[in-house]
């Protein structure tokens, strides 16, 4: 992508030099120039702003061919910090990550009855700051999702969702992205995982439903309403379930819901909702083989599927589950369906294993709002509190129309 040397243009600018330092940085001035078609001037002063809202920061030197070192730039990661909150039915989890995307805090709490959520989740927060030795002006902002126990419809889902969002920003003081768990997923690879350097590609989330987030061209797509990427309602099979005349869906056989309901008929009490239980489910693996052999042609039907829709350049795959359960499901997995994906030379395989797949989910809600502020077609997916509530940083990632505003009535 490139900038304009236009002054009205500065908010696009800004995001684009921001977004080059995030995925390409370390990186000169000099750098930023030819990736952007900007003028030196024009670096120049779009660096210096960004150094000064402490969002990128000088690191050492570097020496190529002949001529002075150049000044290399970089995100601030130490400098600050974003918070990642995940709604359970029966519990609450936060997570809080720095720019570069490295998790520092993760903690859990139960539900609480007696209090209503916003208030919980508010208390959590304070409490867990604290507890981290992190001030609330450290944060650029939250990144929410919530995690349904039942298969509800993918709309009602999403409507509870922006709800919340919209009465979290208030009581947060914060910016509040929400996204389902794949579309969080996907933000964290495109900054900081596997999918730094790929235009096109889809993550595939198991979880209690299966979801997967579409992107291409680096941008993540959303759909007509917000609602992209319910992989696991597809049909994968002519069969029909009696009771309501439905043919199968994916959710159906290969989600963490399915599993759950697989395992409590043969180890009834063990509950897969984290990763102890999976930790624990490991030594009665030999007693999983139905439901992989189950859940393995369905979901080959969807990979096929999704490569060839999107024709991207790889899938990638993570979830609610251990990194022993993803390897095996994974191994039953191959070979793959014979599909476009096999044409032309490839650069990268057909499929990505996430790695550290405990942790994806709770780094992709962090990254989602460093996402949003880099993406111009995301900035509408945040939800603001009161304009007043919001520091400098984050009026000037989140709030650009009104700061191009001020500068052309100057």
């Amino acid at each position: 992508m490139k900038g304009s040397n236009s002054k009205q243009n500065k908010s696009l600018n800004l995001r684009l030099v921001l977004s080059q330092v995030a995925t390409q940085g370390p990186l000169s001035r000099a750098d930023l120039a030819r990736a952007t078609a900007l003028t030196k001037q024009t670096i120049t002063n779009l660096v210096d702003e960004l150094i000064a809202h402490q969002l990128i920061i000088e690191t050492g030197q570097l020496k190529v061919g002949v001529g002075k070192p150049s000044t290399m730039l970089m995100l601030n990661g130490p400098g600050l910090f974003s918070l990642g909150i995940r709604i359970w039915p029966t519990r609450v989890e936060l997570a809080l990550s720095d720019l570069t995307g490295q998790l520092l805090q993760h903690q859990t709490q139960p539900r609480q009855n007696d209090v209503s959520l916003i208030s919980q989740i508010s208390q959590f927060t304070t409490l867990f700051l604290q507890q981290s030795a992190h001030n609330h002006s450290q944060l650029l902002g939250a990144g929410l999702t919530i995690v349904s126990a039942s298969i509800s419809e993918p709309e009602q889902r999403h409507q509870e969702l922006l709800l919340l969002q919209q009465q979290l920003a208030t009581a947060l003081q914060l910016p509040v992205c929400a996204a389902h768990t794949a579309a969080a997923c996907a933000a964290w690879q495109l900054l900081h995982g596997e999918a730094r350097q790929l235009h096109s590609f889809c993550y595939i989330h198991l979880g209690q439903q299966i979801d997967t987030a579409i992107v291409f061209e680096r941008r993540l797509l959303q759909g007509q309403h917000g609602l992209t990427g319910a992989l696991g309602e597809i049909f994968v099979t002519p069969d029909q379930d009696h009771s309501n005349g439905d043919f199968g869906r994916l959710n159906d056989f290969a989600s963490v819901r399915s599993l759950q309901q697989f395992v409590d008929k043969k180890l009834p009490g063990l509950q897969l909702d984290s990763a102890d239980g999976f930790d624990r489910l490991a030594a009665q693996a030999d007693k999983l083989n139905l439901w992989f052999d189950r859940a393995t042609e369905p979901m080959r039907v969807a990979i096929h599927t999704l490569e060839t829709l999107f024709n991207c350049q790889t899938i990638i795959i993570g979830g609610e589950v251990s990194t022993w359960f993803l390897d095996k499901l994974i191994s039953k997995l191959r070979p793959f369906i014979p599909s476009i994906a096999q044409y032309g030379a490839r650069d990268v395989p057909r499929l990505i294993k996430t790695p550290q797949v405990e942790q994806v989910a709770m780094q992709g809600l962090t990254a989602l709002p460093l996402h949003a502020a880099l993406r111009p077609d995301q900035a509408r997916q945040v939800q603001l509190p009161p304009q007043s509530q919001l520091d400098a940083r984050q009026q000037l990632l989140f709030c650009l129309d009104s700061v191009d505003a001020a500068e052309d009535e100057q």
